[in-house]
């Protein structure tokens, strides 16, 4: 029986994927021991694999490893296959040759890769980035900025994530197991479609992939737009999504790195104009994005912005000490980890950590940072924003750390949360005073993004449960409005959203 069990898995394949004639090209997590023996394809066409430069078994013994797939073949059915070739090296296999030219250029140098298939056609990317202020089209670009001009071909190879990945990516972590979506997640998930095909790219090469808020600012793709997209993008079969997603990408690795600090651009009134700090980081959205399209320069660039990110401190002292620049760091390098673990973003993460738990208050069960000080004791809880970013930052700690007295601490602020958010049919709360342990001057809100990040934060059970509740899915059925004025940030707030996806 166990024999014609282990026959039965080295027969069945390891990916089947759906082909247009087109060649593909993409990322995919695969088991460790699925590549021992090599991959093969079944059938007509040609495969070749390779590792993608991310993870490090020295460090952490692997489970799981990102390959890229490239496959060249006949309209049908792919089926990629245990056993056959071992890994592609030095960019020159059966399905394509790769290769990279870097020279000097006016005002800097050029990074120029070719994929030359084997059905003749080619992919290009050309990345000029400028050591001096540069006029380009009518634009101006500024020392440390790029701009990358690549074949529309390119982006297609890796569209099987947004065609037929949604398997997958329940598997590798991007998308949570879908649940019967009942409650306001469903009509929600719908709304969100509508929204993308809402949203307009600020205008111009240097524009495209980032978006304005009512202010008249730049968002800087604040709460991780990229992410936003490709979750909808996949989980929806959304062509438009996954453009979007890989532009903001694009975006954010050309227009918004501060080549001083290596951390990006914080949102104002022009891409460069606000400086960098820790609580406006975002890694996630590229990490997804460079693993699923298989991009090298994007994967160094996101372990790039870690190691940047490890080495800084929260600054803010007194008031100005704030939760963001606490729990966003600690989110981001925890996820950052869970795909490649570094010993320094593990330490920094930590450290993190550990100055969160000293701001647990057990008579207010929260942990209190220096902006929410009202004087006299009085703390001003922005629910939303403890329950949206701060306890999925710690879960995301505590998966990988075992530290009893946070998870005991993490738990309490959880039930809290819990307790204010269903204590009443009126919206969800989104901010409160919190008085010797009492809450008052509960603000409720509808229809928000805010308080539909409020959701993030709470046990699936709980999450659930105020989902089926008829307020909830009247609140959520058409949020945001598609002519909000800060429709963007709305539509990220959202999508960002594990519970939306379930």
């Amino acid at each position: 029986m166990a024999f014609c069990l282990l026959v039965s898995l080295c027969l069945a394949p390891l990916l089947t994927i759906p082909t247009d004639g087109s060649p593909v090209r993409f990322g995919v997590r695969v088991a460790a021991g699925a590549l021992d023996q090599g991959l093969s394809l079944a059938g007509e066409g040609v495969l070749q694999w390779r590792r993608l430069p991310i993870g490090d078994a020295a460090v952490q013994p692997e489970r799981y490893v990102w390959i890229e797939v490239a496959i060249v073949a006949p309209r049908g059915v792919a089926r990629v296959m245990r056993g056959g070739a071992g890994p592609c090296v030095g960019g020159r296999g059966p399905a394509y040759v790769r290769t990279q030219e870097d020279r000097p250029a006016p005002g800097g140098r050029v990074c120029v890769e070719r994929w030359r298939w084997l059905d003749g056609t080619v992919d290009e990317r050309k990345r000029t980035t400028f050591t001096e202020r540069m006029e380009v089209g009518g634009e101006v670009y500024e020392v440390g900025e790029a701009l990358t001009i690549e074949t529309r071909s390119l982006a297609q190879r890796a569209s099987y994530w947004c065609r037929d990945g949604r398997q997958q990516a329940v598997a590798c972590g991007l998308l949570p197991v879908r649940g019967r979506a009942r409650g306001a997640n469903a009509a929600l998930r719908r709304h969100l479609r509508l929204v993308t095909h809402r949203l307009v790219e600020m205008p111009g090469r240097r524009g495209a992939g980032d978006f304005l808020r009512s202010d008249g600012e730049v968002t800087n793709l604040e709460f991780d737009t990229a992410l936003a997209l490709l979750r909808c993008a996949v989980a929806n079969s959304d062509a438009r999504a996954w453009s979007l997603a890989l532009r903001a990408v694009g975006h954010l690795r050309d227009r918004d790195i501060d080549v001083r600090t290596g951390l990006p651009f914080v949102h104002g009134k022009s891409h460069r104009a606000a400086p960098p700090e820790i609580g406006h980081v975002w890694l996630q959205g590229m990490l997804w994005v460079a693993l699923l399209t298989a991009d090298d320069q994007a994967l160094m660039l996101v372990r790039s912005i870690g190691r940047a990110l490890a080495v800084s401190s929260p600054r803010g002292v007194g008031r100005n000490e704030r939760l963001r620049e606490y729990a966003w760091p600690l989110l981001e390098l925890e996820h950052l980890y869970a795909v490649a673990p570094q010993p320094r973003v593990a330490e920094a993460a930590d450290r993190l950590a550990v100055a969160i738990e000293a701001r647990f208050d057990p008579v207010a069960r929260t942990f209190r940072f220096g902006e929410g000080e009202l004087g006299d004791g009085v703390y001003f809880e922005r629910g939303w924003l403890t329950a949206g970013l701060l306890l999925p930052a710690l879960e995301a700690h505590l998966r990988r750390a075992d530290r009893g007295s946070l998870a005991a601490k993490y738990r309490i602020a959880q039930r809290a949360i819990t307790e204010v958010v269903g204590s009443g049919a009126r919206g969800l709360p989104t901010h409160w005073r919190i008085r010797d342990g009492r809450k008052e001057a509960l603000h409720y809100e509808r229809g928000t993004a805010r308080a539909g990040w409020l959701l993030e934060g709470l046990e699936l059970r709980n999450q659930a449960r105020l989902l089926q509740r008829s307020s909830s899915r009247r609140a959520f059925a058409e949020t945001p409005p598609l002519d909000h004025p800060d429709l963007p940030t709305e539509f990220t707030l959202l999508a960002r959203c594990r519970w939306v996806w379930r």
